[in-house]
């Protein structure tokens, strides 16, 4: 019976400890994640400082799509593309065709 109650007491704790995690890093996440608007930001902060766990799930389900997606990072790997097949290009591994065919799929255009 000790025992029992032993492995109870250690599964709440770490239910517990990771509960409190997931606070933390929601709590941290808005903190450095950029929205739309200051005050979604604010109340993404409050609704889930205030309730924990319902604030959590929430932000996880609903909180993301309503952050500005980082497009740096897109840029870099499109600038990152192009000069590697600018570098084929120079060497005379693609030619003038290819080259321009691959530099519009990179940047994305339709024709």
């Amino acid at each position: 019976m000790e025992t029992m109650i032993g492995a109870t007491m250690i599964f709440g704790l770490l239910l517990g400890l990771a509960i409190f995690a997931a606070w933390i890093w929601a709590l941290v996440d808005i903190l450095r994640s950029t929205f739309s608007d200051i005050a979604i930001k604010i109340i993404w902060f409050l609704l889930v400082f205030c309730i924990p766990l319902l604030g959590f799930i929430l932000y996880v389900v609903l909180g993301k799509s309503t952050k500005v997606q980082d497009v740096t990072h897109v840029s870099n790997q499109k600038y990152d593309n192009l000069e590697k097949i600018k570098k084929l290009h120079d060497t005379g591994v693609l030619s003038d065709e290819e080259f321009a065919c691959e530099k519009e799929r990179i940047m994305g255009y339709q024709n």
